[in-house]
């Protein structure tokens, strides 16, 4: 097939993001003012791309992203249940605390190890979400965009790209994802993609960039 641009964009600031709290795909918080803003900036960083094809997670915090992201280009926003956020199981709705920044550490710290069929409790794995990030690619690959916008969240991305640069799981932690930070591969269907740019904020402005601290690991 012919190469493929894929834009890959993490939603704006949450209800969820603002309260401090783990949000998943259990939780369905709505863009905050920031988040708006965020994505509005976005669309505008946006304007002149060429992308054809906008896809995205059905939960609010994507849904609302993309929509304003498309909005410039009249395309409709399609949505994909498998972008939905990884579940955070037991642990979703829980504050970001010390007691829990200690427990997903000790989680992250199996992943990094290669223990990526380890996850929370009653929650879901990361091999079990690699596995939807390849059918989500596997149905873009069916569909030929010739450059898609992919909108969706913070930890499901990291392991969409490592899914789509043909690293290892026990990798995903390695590009950061931030509130209405853009990513851009190109990728012909078959191969490791090649990144292009990597959690890019540069249209943020400092009064628009959501605060990052010892759990932005988490806010998802």
């Amino acid at each position: 097939m012919a190469g493929m641009k894929i834009f890959l964009v993490r939603h704006g600031e949450s209800e969820g993001n603002l309260g401090g709290t783990l949000q998943g795909c259990r939780l369905d918080t709505p863009l905050t003012r920031r988040g708006r803003r965020q994505a509005e900036a976005l669309a505008v960083r946006l304007a002149e791309a060429e992308f054809d094809d906008v896809v995205a997670s059905p939960m609010a915090r994507a849904r609302e992203t993309a929509e304003i992201c498309a909005a410039p280009h009249g395309l409709a926003v399609r949505l994909d249940l498998e972008l939905v956020e990884f579940d955070w199981g037991a642990w979703t709705g829980l504050p970001l605390d010390d007691e829990m920044d200690r427990s997903v550490a000790e989680l992250r710290a199996k992943w990094r190890s290669g223990d990526v069929d380890a996850g929370p409790p009653r929650g879901e794995t990361p091999l079990a979400a690699g596995a939807r990030a390849a059918r989500v690619l596997a149905r873009l690959k069916a569909v030929r965009p010739a450059a898609p916008l992919v909108v969706a969240h913070g930890r499901f991305n990291r392991i969409f790209m490592a899914t789509l640069l043909g690293r290892d799981l026990a990798r995903m932690d390695e590009v950061r994802q931030r509130n209405g930070s853009i990513s851009v591969f190109e990728w012909d269907g078959d191969g490791a993609a090649t990144p292009l740019l990597l959690d890019d904020v540069s249209h943020l402005g400092g009064d628009v960039s959501t605060p990052t601290g010892k759990v932005d690991w988490a806010r998802a």
